[in-house]
């Protein structure tokens, strides 16, 4: 009765502090001697589902219309600031698991989660990360001859020195989706991973439930060039063009966790575009 009445219109509230609170809030009425799961588990388990309820499409359209505003107004300050500068629309085709450090949800298997505009989001080190390591692997270590450590930067233990990156990601941002923006998925460990042996008659299978993004959802982000670093050129209308197509390419094989199984996948368009000309 306790997580009900704490998760009710979870849309309406900063998520993540609902869930906090109904977490410690709720504990002191379990009874873990009663219980067939581990309370983290039994709360993760509802606390999906309330998400999955609470953030059904047409309850959310104040927060979708919210980030859209977003980053409508981060697209046109950015446009102040690069040389060129694109919009990426990410319509997902498959269950998207997306971590991070932080911030993310309170769950047993958490989520990337946006605790200002409340709502799950793909970090910019995550798509940064995806890209490069995509065209690491299937262009090579430079495009059109500028090496990806001039582009994409370096820590100082690669070269002596960093450098800071030409290209910049924003984070990823919902602003449509269907019928749900989250739904439900289960992961079955079948043995505990504090047991320093395994015995399979001994295993008793626990249900993990978390939250992911649905598919058919939308996610916008910004991805913006400088041409110059030190008023040496090195990026130009060409390499960039070429680096959009290796993002979106890079993009549709799959980001997040457990891309391997198919989350993740999604269909990519530019949205909008600014390309200014070279300046001397």
């Amino acid at each position: 009765m306790c997580f009900e009445e704490e998760l009710k219109s979870l849309a309406v509230k900063n998520s993540m502090s609902a869930l906090i609170k109904a977490f410690t809030d709720c504990y002191k009425h379990y009874d873990e001697s009663k219980a067939r799961v581990k309370y983290i588990s039994d709360f993760s388990r509802i606390a999906t589902l309330a998400l999955y309820e609470g953030f059904r499409c047409e309850n959310i359209k104040h927060l979708l219309d919210k980030a859209t505003n977003y980053l409508s107004y981060l697209y046109k300050e950015v446009e102040k600031v690069f040389e060129a500068v694109f919009a990426i629309d990410l319509r997902l085709v498959s269950r998207l698991a997306i971590y991070t450090r932080n911030p993310f949800l309170p769950l047993e298997i958490s989520l990337a989660w946006d605790p200002v505009l409340n709502l799950p989001y793909i970090p910019s080190s995550s798509i940064k990360g995806a890209v490069r390591s995509w065209i690491e692997l299937y262009i090579g270590k430079s495009v059109n001859d500028v090496s990806l450590e001039e582009i994409f930067g370096s820590e100082p233990e690669s070269r002596g020195e960093k450098l800071a990156s030409l290209v910049v990601f924003t984070d990823a941002y919902p602003i449509s989706c269907a019928t749900h923006l989250l739904e439900p998925d289960v992961l079955t460990p079948h043995y505990a991973t504090t047991k320093l042996a395994f015995s399979e008659p001994e295993a008793s299978p626990t249900p993990m439930v978390f939250p992911t993004i649905a598919p058919n959802t939308v996610l916008r982000f910004i991805v913006a060039f400088k041409y110059k670093r030190e008023n040496k050129q090195l990026l130009n209308a060409k390499i960039i063009t070429k680096l959009i197509d290796y993002t979106i390419r890079a993009l549709e094989e799959g980001l997040g966790a457990k891309t391997s199984i198919g989350y993740g996948r999604a269909k990519s368009i530019i949205q909008s575009r600014t390309i200014k000309e070279v300046t001397k």
